[in-house]
């Protein structure tokens, strides 16, 4: 009879309805309610001090520390929708098929640190609030790029440039503006 109950929470677990897909509006929405929570933690810290017996004063220290949990929590789920609406924009039929960024104008040149992005290229200046090298590409593929052996890909400014560089043999080629339309 253990053996059916055991059975049963396994065919029970199949038949459960998958998660929603991971989307920018979900993250954004738990952003949301993690911000409400830090300020219903806020008000709560706020009753607490008020309170008239010392003891209890005392034991609202930790809410400090729990209202900084939840707004880092709020602004993580919108760094994270973020980063989800550059992956969407990355598969745009017509964009660089490259999992990773590039510096539209200098190529392989980035360097990224604590969230940020920027070129090293001297006098360049570009610089990105988001970790570019990390995410897809999401720059128009303009290029074709052959290589020694005869495979091709398209690929953006940066990418082409990178490949061009660094693939031995390599030929690029510019998309004509007709295959362009054709995979906007």
């Amino acid at each position: 009879m253990r053996h059916h109950a055991i059975q049963d929470q396994r065919d029970s677990r199949s038949t459960r309805t998958p998660p929603p897909p991971a989307t920018s509006r979900r993250a954004r929405e738990l952003g949301t309610r993690a911000e409400a929570l830090a300020s219903a933690i806020t008000t709560l810290h706020h009753d607490i001090q008020a309170a008239h017996d010392q003891s209890a004063r005392r034991a609202g220290f930790r809410c400090d520390d729990a209202i900084g949990c939840a707004r880092e929590a709020a602004g993580e789920l919108c760094d994270t929708a973020d980063d989800l609406d550059r992956i969407a924009a990355a598969s745009v039929p017509g964009t660089c098929p490259i999992p990773w960024g590039a510096c539209p104008e200098h190529g392989n040149t980035l360097t990224s640190s604590g969230g940020l992005t920027w070129c090293r290229d001297a006098g360049c200046g570009r610089t990105w609030s988001y970790d570019h090298i990390g995410l897809p590409c999401t720059e128009p593929a303009r290029w074709t790029v052959t290589d020694q052996h005869g495979g091709t890909g398209m690929m953006c400014d940066g990418h082409a440039l990178d490949a061009a560089k660094r693939l031995d043999g390599a030929r690029t080629a510019p998309l004509l503006a007709a295959r362009r339309k054709e995979l906007a």
